[in-house]
């Protein structure tokens, strides 16, 4: 220990005469680690940290497999509301099951109207997954019933941004599309499911939405029995689900029951990519150790005499090792201190570019993990970057290092061989990364290149959504989307106007079964699905969608 701190109080002062080269090794280590951070902390946050709940990993997820005729390649595919009924029912492998779907809500009496995103679910929903509010109560049983679910749970956020986080605010109202809600409680902040949920209300079945199995609106979430696997669970949903199919084959022939991890299902598009991004930085980060060690080796070289007397003076291989180490573990350290700002302002910038990629449930914050990480990954790459430099100058003939001042010597070749193998290490580093971006901006650049059959040139958008409450009817929602448009049609330098209920390539809208004239009649789980959109007159010569055959819809 005494001679670990002799090390470091002797290159402290070695790097403190050498400030040029200090600061440029720290800003290289800097932005490695700081890379290497800012990625970590998201994989943390997607794929480490564990779920904010009570035995995360019990929480699983179930998703319909509907029949690939009608649905090639599409794995997974929302649940209907019978079929969840007779899973939840018949199963044992759960201790509970409770579904969820999106709701939209018009906010008003606070201000300018507001569109909020709202969870409906059934009744088991909090309880499954074990977080009670942090203010106030969960739903009662009689709030879940056709005609009286007129209460809410406020999301943290909605909390905060609403009602300024009044402690007051358990047992006021707040009216949602032209109807008053009873605030019945607000969630705590880790309650993030479903991501996008401001808010959660009570579902209320009617005994006709209960029998529904043809149409697939919702998701479901379990919580495993202690002891079961989920294999065991899958097996028995499995086999419900083919007792289903033969008990209701028009609806449920081809379909099937698909079990997953929560915490794996809400990363499964993001794993890969993020994985990548993790192998990219590190490779960015060996390119930053081989700079260092470059600049170590040049620096140390300058000593090497220095360190061939120390040696005839009777100074172990060990000793000399840890002497330069001690140096490179300083310019690491501080390297890493720096870093970790880098990768402060690095997870705010990822946040905001990834917002639409990372699963909203995720929070990227440097955490304990995060700096534990930082702190090792801080201390190797101080010994990585300088075990090259020190076992060159360690190991090498110190006669030849006494020669210094009397012409080239072996030893002297022998350093500009090893600098010239860490520059060879460089530069196939980043040939590497140089091909794997290229790849990248050209997959960009054919993805940018694809027709997707309408020009979005100059074409904005508006979202809008009438309450039931207001406009019961069809005919009065038609008659009000007809004034929008007209309104919108009117104004200056406005060349055309349609509405659509989904906008394309949003993943959105309908998808519905379809049999064709002349062709034999099909079951309805056999007939194909196609995507299905609403949309008015003018839509398509607003989106230049050329009509191939026939003419556009009249009014």
């Amino acid at each position: 220990m005494r001679n670990s701190l002799q090390d470091l109080r002797h290159g402290t002062r070695s790097l403190r005469k050498n400030p040029g080269f200090t600061a440029i090794a720290v800003v290289v280590l800097a932005l490695g680690i700081g890379a290497n951070t800012a990625i970590f902390s998201v994989v943390n946050a997607a794929l480490l940290r564990p779920l904010p709940f009570p035995e995360p990993d019990r929480l699983m997820r179930i998703w319909h497999t509907p029949p690939q005729k009608s649905f090639p390649g599409i794995p997974t595919f929302a649940i209907s509301a019978a079929n969840y009924e007779d899973w939840e029912k018949q199963s044992h492998s759960f201790d509970s099951m409770t579904i969820y779907s999106g709701k939209t809500f018009n906010l008003t009496g606070a201000g300018e109207p507001e569109r909020v995103l709202a969870a409906t679910m059934s009744p088991q929903f909090f309880s499954t997954l074990r977080v009670k509010p942090l203010l106030g109560r969960d739903f009662t049983p009689e709030e879940h019933l056709t005609g009286h679910g007129d209460a809410v749970m406020l999301s943290y956020g909605f909390w905060n941004s609403h009602f300024g986080g009044a402690a007051n605010v358990v047992g006021t109202t707040v009216k949602l599309n032209e109807k008053t809600y009873l605030i019945a409680g607000v969630m705590p902040k880790e309650m993030r499911l479903p991501g996008w949920a401001q808010l959660w209300t009570p579902m209320a079945w009617t005994d006709q939405e209960r029998a529904v199995r043809g149409e697939h609106h919702y998701s479901a979430i379990a919580r495993l029995k202690a002891g079961v696997t989920v294999r065991e669970a899958q097996a028995e949903l499995s086999t419900i689900s083919s007792r289903l199919e033969q008990q209701y084959p028009e609806d449920d022939k081809g379909w099937g029951a698909l079990i997953l991890p929560l915490q794996q299902d809400m990363v499964s598009d993001v794993r890969t990519a993020l994985m990548v991004l993790l192998g990219a930085v590190a490779a960015v980060l060996l390119i930053a150790c081989s700079n260092v060690a470059n600049l170590v080796m040049a620096k140390t070289f300058e000593r090497r005499k220095e360190i061939a007397i120390r040696s005839a003076l009777g100074a172990s291989r060990s000793r000399l090792l840890s002497r330069i180490l001690a140096e490179t573990s300083l310019i690491a350290v501080a390297g890493g201190a720096l870093g970790l700002i880098v990768a402060f302002f690095g997870n705010r910038f990822m946040s905001a570019y990834l917002a639409n990629q990372l699963p909203k449930q995720m929070q990227v914050e440097l955490d304990f993990r995060v700096l534990l990480f930082t702190l090792i990954i801080s201390i190797l790459t101080g010994i990585l970057a300088g075990l090259v430099p020190a076992l060159r100058l360690s190991g090498g003939d110190m006669n030849d290092a006494l020669k210094q001042g009397l012409g080239r010597t072996d030893y002297a070749a022998g350093g500009t061989k090893t600098r010239n193998a860490l520059v060879v290490c460089e530069v196939a580093l980043s040939l590497l990364l140089l091909v794997a971006a290229g790849l990248m901006i050209r997959t960009l650049g054919n993805l940018h290149s694809v027709d997707p059959g309408f020009d979005a040139q100059s074409v904005a958008t508006l979202s809008i959504s009438v309450p039931g409450t207001k406009f019961p009817t069809p005919e009065q929602q038609a008659s009000f989307y007809n004034r929008v448009l007209e309104g919108v049609r009117a104004l200056p330098g406005m060349q055309s106007a349609g509405l659509i209920d989904d906008l394309p390539m949003a993943g959105g809208g309908s998808h519905q079964p379809i049999a064709i004239e002349g062709q034999p009649a099909l079951p309805l789980s056999e007939q194909p699905e196609v995507d299905v959109r609403n949309i008015t007159p003018g839509f398509t010569s607003t989106m230049r969608v050329p009509v191939l055959r026939g003419r556009d819809f009249s009014e």
